[in-house]
């Protein structure tokens, strides 16, 4: 295994919306090196099948988008957060249109979805339920004619570079060189992704494991919000667990939702399918609870087969992939973690408590989402404040300096493989069980004490280990995510208890966690 040094004005770490997004906001202003987990096609960005929410119609206004990310997010939300998301958001989508993206039109006009919790159509979409990954190619192809960016793929960040509350840039080790890079920058931004793939059903790639979040705790940053984990209601079904998400502009469309014995369970509420995701995700789980199948029903039986084709093209050649006939029968679909609010907390511009380090897209808690993402409010927020952390990030006058690092060799020991497998298998396990859809005291002691008793305890020391990096910090996760819902105790937006089963406003300060002297992680007070 080699050891070199790299240097970069800007070290950018994660290749979704936010990650690319800051690597082009931040090559106006020097050299760029972007660094992935995995390649720039395993990212949620690139699977996410929603739009971009923006406020482009003569029909819609500021004030509406506001009001209904407000309302989404249940009396949680940062005011001035969202007014930011609105207002700068429409800017960045007009950016993106004038730039060449290929939103979706018909006779040269803006095509405008709707989704659960929009009082209006402003849903911009492209390769009907493929936006994702039509603005991740838009957003790659702008980088890969940037000479100032720098991309590395199969890249593990193992640690952060810091010295009295400053982040200088990172430890990394490059898998298809057997190299490890001590990659020094004035600064640096975490755009990792959340921590859904913790969970054994969860609509993001294996990779979505907390990456960023534990190693920003680490050198003194503060996680905030880890119990909101907002699932996605329709994900396809399947016995095996190779379910994948079904838009929520299908709905959009008018599919409705049936269970087992054929009632379309959400005529009780207003806005029927197109309630938001949290009512929408907790009604199926309990649908699902009183019947003998473990999914309900998306069904587009009475829609124009056509149409809808024409609208989902990919998404509808997947399912009939798999043996179902739209126009004679329903999608089996049942809720799967999506999203997670919580993160690194943040301030207006993605940055943190730690001088030059940035949190931006997922990985961020930066207030917008509150305690329940509005649909389609994800990738709006990733341009919007990856730009504003570049631009903070900008002003910064030292340049990155090298530090007294501790270069214990970082190893990768096939031995620990196995090991780590069991541990990630019993974490989804507990996470799905007692941290899901809803939860109660007596189910999150248990999470907690199998954790403390089954865990922790083989987890012995392995340095800058591979397999015992990410066993540690899967496990340190898991139980900051408990311990958020255990403290929380009222019912809020994604976060359901149903030993307190209504909202407490008491409660509605946030859990905020750091690493104390003693490197043991606590509440703050």
């Amino acid at each position: 295994m080699s050891f070199t040094v790299k240097k970069t004005d800007y070290l950018i770490i994660g290749s979704g919306v936010a990650g690319l997004n800051a690597a082009i906001e931040a090559a106006k202003h020097g050299e760029v090196l972007l660094v992935t987990k995995s390649t720039l096609d395993e990212s949620s960005s690139y699977w996410a099948q929603g739009g971009v929410a923006a406020v482009l119609a003569d029909t819609d206004s500021y004030e509406k988008h506001i009001s209904d990310t407000l309302d989404a997010g249940r009396g949680y939300c940062d005011p001035e957060a969202v007014e930011i998301l609105v207002r700068e958001g429409a800017d960045r989508v007009k950016e993106l249109i004038n730039n060449g993206m290929p939103f979706e039109r018909t006779n040269g006009a803006l095509n405008l979805g709707m989704e659960g919790g929009h009082s209006n159509r402003r849903i911009l979409h492209a390769n009907g339920a493929a936006t994702g990954k039509a603005l991740v190619d838009f957003l790659t192809s702008k980088i890969r004619e940037n000479d100032q960016i720098t991309i590395t793929e199969n890249v593990f960040v193992y640690d952060l570079i810091s010295d009295d509350n400053r982040c200088f840039g990172a430890l990394a080790y490059v898998y298809d060189e057997d190299k490890v890079v001590q990659i020094q920058s004035k600064a640096t931004v975490l755009a990792t992704g959340g921590y859904s793939g913790l969970y054994t059903r969860s609509t993001n790639p294996h990779t979505s494991t907390g990456d960023g979040l534990w190693l920003a705790l680490n050198h003194g940053a503060i996680l905030k919000d880890l119990e909101f984990i907002q699932f996605h209601p329709t994900v396809f079904y399947s016995s095996k667990g190779d379910g994948f998400l079904i838009s929520e502009a299908v709905r959009g469309e008018g599919g409705r939702l049936y269970n087992a014995s054929g009632e379309r369970f959400m005529e009780k509420y207003p806005d029927l399918e197109l309630s938001p995701r949290d009512v929408v995700s907790k009604e199926i789980f309990n649908q699902i609870a009183k019947q003998d199948k473990e999914f309900v029903y998306l069904d587009l039986t009475h829609l124009d087969s056509e149409k809808i084709r024409n609208r989902f093209p990919g998404l509808i050649q997947r399912i009939e992939d798999r043996g179902i006939d739209i126009t004679k029968e329903g999608i089996p679909v049942a809720p799967a973690a999506h999203y997670c609010i919580g993160g690194i907390e943040t301030g207006l511009d993605g940055e943190t408590n730690i001088k030059g380090l940035y949190a931006c897209g997922e990985v961020a808690a930066t207030g917008v989402h509150g305690a329940n993402r509005l649909a389609s409010n994800s990738l709006l927020e990733c341009l919007v404040f990856s730009k504003r952390a570049i631009d903070h990030a900008s002003k910064i006058r030292e340049s990155s300096r090298l530090i007294g690092v501790n270069m214990k060799p970082f190893t990768l020991s096939s031995d620990l493989e196995e090991p780590f497998l069991v541990q990630k298998k019993i974490v989804t396990s507990l996470l799905n069980r007692f941290a899901g859809i809803e939860r109660n005291d007596s189910g999150l002691h248990q999470a907690l004490d199998q954790i403390n008793s089954e865990l922790k305890s083989p987890m012995y020391h392995q340095g800058n280990e591979y397999f015992f990096l990410r066993m540690m910090e899967m496990v340190n996760i898991a139980e900051l995510i408990i311990v958020g819902a255990l403290n929380r105790k009222e019912s809020r937006g994604v976060h359901f208890r149903n030993d307190f089963p209504e909202p407490d406003d008491t409660q509605k300060e946030p859990m905020r966690f750091y690493r104390n002297r003693f490197n043991k992680v606590q509440a703050v007070s």
